[in-house]
């Protein structure tokens, strides 16, 4: 239930960034700051980025809702896990007393 709710409202977001963008490029052009070619580059870029992000939150929100409760707690643990990797125990750099 709460699946299609938020399925739908990333892809009205997306939709919505991807009509400013589209906007923008065709104010770009009329402008003369785009050329007519690259607008129509630009365009069906904007549009395949949505439909490749669109299909990328379908997914995952589809395999999210068929895992179980101890498969999510796993995967939270390994993001967590990779994320304190990331963010790890630095040392300091020693500065040089500049002999």
């Amino acid at each position: 239930m709460y699946a299609a709710h938020f399925i739908q409202g990333c892809m009205s977001i997306l939709g919505s960034l991807a009509f400013i963008a589209i906007t923008l490029t065709a104010l770009a052009t009329i402008i003369g700051l785009v050329k007519p070619n690259d607008a129509v580059k630009y365009s069906f870029l904007i549009a395949g980025i949505l439909i490749v992000t669109i299909l990328i939150v379908s997914v995952l929100v589809g395999l999210w809702g068929t895992m179980s409760v101890w498969q999510k707690l796993v995967l939270a643990a390994i993001g967590f896990g990779v994320w304190r990797l990331r963010t790890g125990h630095r040392a300091p750099r020693k500065k040089s007393d500049g002999e």
